[in-house]
C-alpha cells in the first residue's frame, strides 16, 4: 500500500498543466478506444525489413542481397514487395516483403517463410498504420527507452509514460470497474513511470496470476490471514474530506478505518502536504477496489489464448508449437517463452480489469555483430507475426459492454522499440531513428507515413502542433506519443510533453 501511495508524491508538479484532472468533461468520441496496449521489442529493431517505407528503387541500395540466416530466408528484392491492401487516400499503402508462398502460405520449403502472413490472414490492414523516420533524440538504450515511453529523451522520466496518461484519462470513467488501471506484464529494459501523476496511473507489475495471489487474492485458501477479516460492506465511496465521489466501494472494517485516517491530518501543514495526503487516500481506495474485485479469480476464469487455439490459422500448420511460439530454419528455433506473457496480457485486456497494459517481448535485438541485419530480419519478422496473432485474438473477442465491436476495435495497440539499428551493411550499431506501429481502434487503415533517406535518417511529415498550427518537419518521439494519445481521444490540453509536440496527420481515423 505504501509503495502504491508513493506515486502521489509530486501531484502539484503537473497540476498547472491540467494533467491531474482525469474527470475533465469533453465530447465523447465513439471511435476512440478505451484500452491501450504497448508492445515493446527491446534492443532496437530494423523496421525497414518489416514494412518497407521507401521507394522500390531504394531496395538495392540499402537491403543486402537475399540469403539465409540459420536456414531461414532473409532480405528481398524490389520485385518481392507487395502492398498489404489497396491504398487508402493519398497516403502510401503498407508495403512488405512477401516471403510466404502465395499458393500455400504454410509452406516452409524452397526458401519460403510464413512470417508476417498473419497481417493478411487476420485482416488487420484496415485498422493499422506505421509511422517511419521518428527521431528518438538519442542513441543510448536507457534514454531512448524513456523517450519511446514518454516522448522525452532522458536518463530519467521528465514526463509520465503514455500508458499512465491514458490510464489517468480513463480513470474517471472506469474507476469502479477497472481496479488495475495500468499493468506491466514484463519489463525488459525498464518500467514505464507515472512521473508526477496520481497513484492510480502508476504501474502495477503483474507477470503472472501466481505472482498476484499472495498480494491480491481474497480467498482464505490462498491467504489464510484474510480469514474472517475479509467481510465487505458496500457504501458510497468518499473522498478524503468525506464527500461522495459518485461511485460505490466495498470495504472491510480495517479498510474503512484506514481510509478515515489521512483526512485527520488535512490543514495541519501546507497545500503540498495536503496533496500528498490526498494521494495516499486515493491509493488506499485503489487498493480496496483491487481487493474487492478479487482480480485473481477473475483472471483465472478468463481465457487469454482462446480463438488462436480453437481455430488455429492454417498458415501455422508447419509450426509445431504453442500459438505464440515460432520456429524457422535448420535450427528449428523455438521461442515458446513468449507464450505466458502474451497469454497474461490477453487475460488482462479480456477481463476488463485494466485500461493500459505494457508488454515487452523477450528477445533482445541488441546483437552488435556482423549478422545483426540478418538476425533482425529473420527474428523481427517472426515477432511481427506474433503481434499479428495477438491482434487476431483481440479481433476474435467481443468487446465487453460494446455490442457489435471487438476487443481490437476498443484497444489501441502501439508497437515500438527504443530506437533503430544502423543501416550500413555489416554494421549493427545504435541509430536514433525508428518506426512506430499503430493498430486497432480509431487507427486509419493501411497507411505508411514518413520515410528514411538512404542513410536511415527520418524525413519531414505533416503535423498539427500543440497550438493547432500545421507544420512539416521530421517527427520526434514526442509526436509519436502525442499521436497515440490523440488516437485514444485526448485533446492537446489534456496532457503535456516538455519540449513541444504535435500530432502526425493521417494516422488517426477520425
Amino acid at each position: 500500500m505504501l509503495k502504491w501511495a508513493l506515486g502521489a508524491g509530486q501531484l502539484a508538479l503537473l497540476d498547472k498543466f491540467n494533467l491531474l484532472r482525469s474527470g475533465v468533461a469533453h465530447a465523447a468520441n465513439p471511435d476512440a478506444p478505451s484500452r491501450l496496449c504497448v508492445i515493446y521489442l527491446p534492443g532496437g529493431f530494423r523496421p525497414q525489413y518489416y514494412f518497407w517505407p521507401m521507394e522500390d528503387a531504394d531496395v538495392a541500395a540499402v537491403v543486402p542481397p537475399p540469403g539465409d540466416y540459420i536456414g531461414e530466408p532473409v532480405f528481398f528484392t524490389a520485385n518481392q514487395l507487395v502492398d498489404l491492401a489497396p491504398a487508402n487516400g493519398a497516403y502510401k499503402p503498407l508495403r512488405l516483403w512477401q516471403s510466404w508462398d502465395p499458393m500455400n502460405p504454410a509452406n516452409r520449403a524452397s526458401g519460403f517463410s510464413p512470417s508476417m502472413y498473419g497481417f493478411t490472414h487476420f485482416g488487420l490492414a484496415n485498422q493499422m498504420s506505421v509511422l517511419h523516420g521518428v527521431d528518438q533524440g538519442t542513441a543510448d538504450h536507457g534514454s531512448a527507452f524513456v523517450s519511446a515511453m514518454c516522448g522525452v529523451a532522458s536518463p530519467d522520466f521528465r514526463a509520465p509514460a503514455l500508458h499512465s496518461v491514458a490510464a489517468n484519462y480513463l480513470h474517471a470513467r472506469y474507476a469502479s470497474s477497472r481496479p488495475l488501471p495500468f499493468v506491466v506484464v514484463t519489463s525488459e529494459r525498464g518500467t514505464p513511470v507515472a512521473q508526477g501523476m496520481p497513484s492510480h496511473a502508476a504501474p502495477v507489475r503483474v507477470p503472472s496470476i501466481a505472482a498476484l495471489t499472495p498480494q491480491m487474492s481474497d480467498n482464505p485458501m490462498d491467504n489464510p490471514w484474510w480469514d474472517k477479516l475479509n467481510v465487505r460492506t458496500e457504501a458510497p465511496e468518499l473522498d478524503i474530506r468525506g464527500m461522495p465521489t459518485g461511485t460505490m466501494l466495498r470495504t472491510t472494517a480495517l479498510e474503512r478505518h484506514t481510509l478515515n485516517q489521512p483526512g485527520k491530518f488535512l490543514g495541519r501543514s501546507n497545500a503540498k502536504v495536503d496533496s500528498f495526503l490526498e494521494g495516499i487516500h486515493g491509493s488506499l481506495r485503489s487498493v480496496s477496489r483491487v481487493l474487492a474485485a478479487d482480480v485473481v479469480s477473475v483472471l483465472e476464469a478468463t481465457k487469454g489464448i482462446d480463438a488462436l487455439t480453437t481455430n488455429r490459422a492454417p498458415y501455422l500448420a508447419n509450426y509445431f508449437m504453442n500459438e505464440f511460439g515460432y520456429s524457422f530454419g535448420l535450427a528449428n528455433f523455438h521461442m515458446t517463452t513468449l507464450e505466458p506473457r502474451m497469454d497474461m496480457a490477453l487475460r488482462l485486456l479480456k477481463s476488463d480489469l485494466t485500461s493500459a497494459v505494457h508488454l515487452a517481448l523477450n528477445l533482445d535485438f541488441d546483437t552488435h555483430n556482423g549478422l545483426g541485419h540478418a538476425f533482425s530480419c529473420a527474428h523481427g519478422r517472426a515477432h511481427m507475426d506474433l503481434i499479428a496473432r495477438f491482434c487476431g485474438e483481440l479481433k476474435a473477442t467481443p468487446a465487453p459492454g460494446l455490442p457489435g465491436k471487438t476487443l481490437f476495435d476498443d484497444t489501441l495497440v502501439v508497437v515500438l522499440s527504443e530506437f533503430g539499428r544502423s543501416w550500413g551493411q555489416g554494421t549493427d550499431d545504435h541509430h536514433p531513428y525508428t518506426s512506430v506501429m499503430y493498430l486497432g481502434g480509431n487507427v486509419a487503415g493501411n497507411r505508411s507515413i514518413g520515410t528514411y533517406d538512404r542513410g536511415g535518417f527520418g524525413q519531414p511529415v505533416n503535423l498539427v502542433e500543440e497550438n493547432g498550427q500545421p507544420s512539416m518537419r521530421v517527427p520526434r518521439s514526442a509526436d509519436a506519443v502525442t499521436t497515440a494519445m490523440r488516437i485514444m481521444g485526448l485533446e492537446f490540453h489534456e496532457f503535456f510533453i516538455p519540449g513541444g509536440y504535435g500530432e502526425v496527420e493521417g494516422l488517426r481515423k477520425s
